[in-house]
């Protein structure tokens, strides 16, 4: 009876420490709502998906804090053909029940040349929703 009972139990702590449906993970969600306002070529939306005080960590500048100057940024990337942003998470860790950190890797299209690279996100939760606090990514080369 004892095998029975540890198997029994086993299979509990499996099903309790599967990760939920990637559809239902909030920062998947918010990182496919990203890459739509991205894609689109819309600043401003892809700007309220990061806290009011929020920073960019861009390459080789300095940090850009708040939404309205995220959104200036990403419109001068737009302007200059940055388009077709696909992502791959790598990695999402739970930092307490309100924050969380992601790392990944993206795709961008510029003219003809498709820029990949990295980045790591630091997500807080406010009033429900799951915003970036801080975003910092890095180029790794040109396909």
């Amino acid at each position: 009876m004892a095998p029975l009972r540890f198997t029994a139990w086993i299979a509990v702590l499996l099903l309790v420490s599967w990760p939920a449906a990637a559809q239902d993970n909030p920062i998947l969600q918010q990182m496919e709502r990203l890459a739509a306002a991205y894609n689109a070529a819309d600043a401003a939306a892809l700007a309220t998906v990061y806290t009011e005080d929020g920073v960019l960590l861009p390459p080789r500048a300095q940090p850009i804090q708040g939404r309205e100057a995220i959104a200036a940024h990403y419109d001068v990337a737009f302007r200059a053909g940055a388009s077709n942003l696909r992502f791959n998470i790598l990695e999402i860790r739970q930092l307490g029940p309100a924050a969380a950190m992601e790392i990944g890797e993206t795709l961008v299209d510029i003219g003809a040349q498709t820029i990949n690279g990295r980045y790591m996100h630091v997500w807080v939760q406010v009033d429900g929703s799951w915003l970036l606090l801080r975003d910092m990514y890095h180029v790794i080369g040109a396909q």
